[in-house]
């Protein structure tokens, strides 16, 4: 398959002979005032532009590709340590739907329905023109001692996320850095007292109200053995009961809140020895966003 000459390859082979290594990178015309983090509504318009990019990618490559959705704003919220969310509890309990509908995209999605068609051949083509070649890869050295992880260069992808970070490879490298960092102070949040004050809070809270539990892990350990063997519709009345008692638990303790304010502190505490990825990481997310919001509809 005769592949094209990338806007991304063009502009390294010109650094090369005009040496613009010293030129400034997209994402650092954003000044230091204007940097934040993004919201949910945020990454959802970077994600969403990321796939109508790699479709026409794709398609520049002769190759069929159907865009894949993009989780909700609800649907991100179903992974949070603790539900703060009555509204949430009521539409979501656990966010079954969203496990269903997960499970749907990988089975019966156009995409990968097309690809698992193709002979075998066909497929690692396929594979190749999307997600790169496996034997060419990005390596990040995470920080501790968590090792290291890889993806490939090339394909529709990373192009994608060049087009809308700057640079593609700046871009897996700082975000796997970064966002390694939670299992680096998990630990040390969950001994800070003003945690496990809110958490006993929640937990007296949640016995009172009949659920002895005492955290949200234990809780949805319980909750899956429990609703394990039930038909769908109990087991949705059973989560959507249950996750209104812990969010109105989570309101009333105000453990959300703690953890998003520890979290805010332990990561900023211990990205200090990597700010210039952190800051170049949050550059990068608001030029993405920028180039989403200029990108045709």
């Amino acid at each position: 398959m005769r592949r094209k000459y990338s806007a991304t390859l063009a502009v390294a082979v010109v650094c090369l002979l005009s040496g613009c290594a010293d030129d400034p990178r997209p994402w650092e015309d954003i000044s230091g005032s204007r940097v934040r983090d993004l919201t949910n509504e945020e990454v959802v318009e970077i994600e969403q532009a990321e796939q109508k990019l790699i479709k026409a990618c794709m398609t520049s490559e002769g190759l069929p590709y159907w865009e894949f959705p993009v989780p909700s704003i609800d649907e991100r919220k179903s992974g949070n340590y603790v539900i703060e969310s009555v509204r949430w509890a009521e539409a979501y309990g656990y966010g079954r739907e969203f496990e269903k509908l997960g499970e749907k995209i990988r089975t019966s999605h156009r995409t990968i329905i097309y690809q698992n068609k193709l002979p075998k051949e066909g497929r690692v083509s396929y594979t190749r023109a999307l997600d790169g070649d496996y034997r060419d890869r990005m390596t990040v050295k995470l920080p501790g001692k968590l090792g290291t992880v890889e993806t490939p260069r090339g394909g529709c992808t990373n192009e994608a996320r060049a087009r809308l970070y700057g640079d593609a490879e700046i871009w897996y490298t700082t975000r796997r850095t970064v966002e390694s960092a939670l299992p680096l102070y998990a630990q040390a949040l969950k001994q800070d007292e003003r945690f496990t004050k809110a958490l006993r809070q929640w937990a007296d809270c949640m016995t009172r109200a009949g659920r002895p539990y005492d955290s949200p892990d234990d809780l949805r350990q319980k909750r899956a053995a429990a609703v394990e063997m039930m038909p769908d519709a109990e087991a949705d009345a059973f989560d959507r009961k249950l996750a209104v008692t812990e969010a109105t638990c989570a309101v009333e303790s105000s453990l959300g809140k703690v953890i998003r304010d520890l979290e805010n502190e332990y990561r900023t505490r211990t990205l200090k020895p990597f700010s210039e990825q952190w800051d170049t990481y949050r550059k990068m997310r608001l030029h993405a966003l920028r180039q989403a919001q200029d990108a045709p509809s």
